[in-house]
């Protein structure tokens, strides 16, 4: 279970033997009193021990309240069927840019099944459904799946708080798949009245209608354009270190920006010692991102994909 779920559930069994414990004396109920007390002190000792252990696999507890839940009862099927969903495919898509680098704008989503949460349990009292990674090993530092789910976490925070610029910040990192896809999420929240609390490792953080509602209006007012082996001739300087490239363009003004991951593992390093590279006039392959966001100029960005020819 979600760390910080299973030690608000044993705090409240802790409550509850202790108010059952104050509601008798030893000399009334000498066996129920010490059968109390030993239980109180096993679960005091499980919170210890899970508040000193790190959690080191993915995992999520959605709450959700508003228009698709009936009380404490249950949430209509289709609308937590679809939550779920774009949940994953918003995991699916972080992760495969984790692992492989940028996705392509259509087609499969690399390395899916590693990156698939399974349904563990459905929270009572309040409608939560609990989505944890599938790994029967015990690892001793953080998964990959869960840093990725830290971070899908933390960027569904930022698109809704009512600051605006930790949004434009992730903007500029973000895929535009994964950008479509929480703009899913958010619609199908907003459109069903919802209201969703997502408790993940120690980090609980509750969205409420108006913070959902925000959040779709950014990201349905941010947009993300590519353009994939864009030819540029300049002078080409290179920081191997960074992975860094800047091009002096014939026109005088400089772009720069990030090395793809492919190009850095088969040339970077080769690179590094060159000295018929930096400097020169190349003609090169780049990637350029333009990203538009709410109530801010367009940002274009580039990064560099290859070497088609030297030119001096």
């Amino acid at each position: 279970m979600v760390k910080k779920l299973e030690i608000e559930a044993l705090s409240v069994e802790a409550e509850s033997l202790e108010a059952l414990l104050r509601a008798r004396t030893e000399q009334d109920d000498p066996i129920g009193v010490y059968q109390f007390k030993q239980r109180l002190e096993q679960v005091r000792q499980r919170i210890g021990e899970i508040a000193e252990a790190p959690a080191l696999t993915a995992g999520v507890a959605l709450f959700f309240a508003g228009g698709p839940v009936t009380g404490s009862r249950g949430i209509r099927a289709d609308f937590a069927g679809k939550a779920v969903e774009s949940f994953q495919a918003m995991v699916a898509k972080k992760f495969a840019a984790f692992e492989v680098g940028e996705l392509g704008r259509r087609g499969r989503i690399p390395l899916r099944a590693s990156s698939d949460l399974i349904l563990t349990d459905v929270v009572r009292g309040s409608v939560g459904l609990v989505l944890e990674e599938a790994n029967d090993n015990v690892p001793i530092v953080e998964t990959e799946l869960k840093v990725v789910l830290d971070d899908v976490v933390c960027t569904i925070a930022a698109a809704a708080q009512e600051e605006a610029e930790p949004f434009e910040e992730i903007l500029e990192d973000i895929d535009s798949r994964f950008l479509r896809s929480m703009g899913e999420f958010f619609a199908l929240l907003d459109d069903a009245d919802a209201t969703v609390r997502l408790v993940e490792g120690e980090r609980d953080r509750q969205f409420d209608h108006t913070q959902i509602h925000r959040a779709r209006e950014r990201t349905d007012a941010a947009e993300i354009n590519e353009r994939d082996n864009e030819v540029l001739v300049g002078a080409l300087y290179l920081l191997p270190a960074h992975r860094k490239f800047e091009l002096v363009l014939d026109s005088g003004e400089t772009v720069w920006g990030p090395v793809s991951a492919e190009f850095a593992g088969q040339h970077l390093e080769a690179l590094r010692n060159a000295n018929d590279v930096v400097g020169h006039r190349w003609r090169v392959r780049v990637k350029v991102r333009v990203v538009t966001r709410p109530n801010r100029l367009p940002k274009t960005t580039h990064k560099l994909l290859g070497l088609i020819e030297r030119l001096d």
